[in-house]
């Protein structure tokens, strides 16, 4: 049986904060800068491509207290995973959990803006989602080299967190050679797989949990 972690929210919230009450999807988030991604900063210069109109960089932008909140998830990532793993898995691992237990929602996603920093950061997530079996983790990502080199070294994917790679542009197939994936495609166009109902149902998740679903080959997006 897997021990609580003792912990105040606020000594939780100095290593990593996870946040609650995110209108659009159930349960938790967890952000970083949206600049600091590496594939993405690269596609984000590239017109056509799922990175080129870029959400959480505009937001950055017109919010400067978001704009620190990220960069600083950033920073406290980079800093623990070097000094004490441990404490940033704790605390993602407590926060996540208690919010489960005061919403009843046990859903969290990863990276609602920014992407994986590291195939280190990505053992911490597969480690904070082995430690929160009950949780259904979604993870979206355009590292697929970053998810490559970590099954490469021997990393396992916890069963209760799905990692969905991106394809590249819009209108793209999915990617091949993963088990799950997403798309964008121009509305009125084909669509891979399942086509997102957020559009038509207030931009929100509603019932729909389709990207937390390992069943679920690919999400396709229509373009906003």
């Amino acid at each position: 049986m897997t021990r609580p972690f003792t912990m105040t929210l606020k000594a939780a919230q100095e290593s990593a904060r996870i946040s609650l009450g995110n209108s659009k999807m159930p349960g938790t988030t967890f952000a970083q800068d949206a600049f600091a991604c590496k594939v993405g900063d690269k596609l984000a210069k590239v017109e056509g491509s799922v990175c080129s109109k870029c959400y959480a960089r505009k937001i950055q932008r017109l919010r400067p207290s978001v704009n620190l909140g990220w960069k600083a998830n950033l920073e406290k990532a980079r800093h623990w995973l070097s000094v004490n793993p441990k404490q940033w898995i704790e605390s993602c691992v407590f926060q996540i959990n208690r919010a489960a237990n005061k919403t009843g929602e046990s859903f969290h996603r990863w990276f609602d803006s920014g992407d994986l920093d590291s195939v280190q950061q990505l053992d911490a997530i597969c480690k904070v989602a082995e430690l929160t079996p009950s949780i259904a983790h979604w993870l979206p990502t355009r590292e697929a080299g970053i998810v490559k080199a970590y099954k490469k070294q021997g990393g396992v994917i916890p069963g209760n967190l799905v990692i969905r790679v991106s394809a590249t542009m819009i209108g793209d197939k999915p990617m091949r050679g993963h088990e799950n994936t997403s798309t964008v495609h121009v509305k009125g166009t084909q669509a891979y797989g399942h086509s997102c109902p957020a559009y038509i149902q207030g931009n929100a998740c509603g019932t729909c949990r389709a990207c937390w679903n390992p069943s679920v080959a690919n999400v396709s997006y229509p373009k906003h």
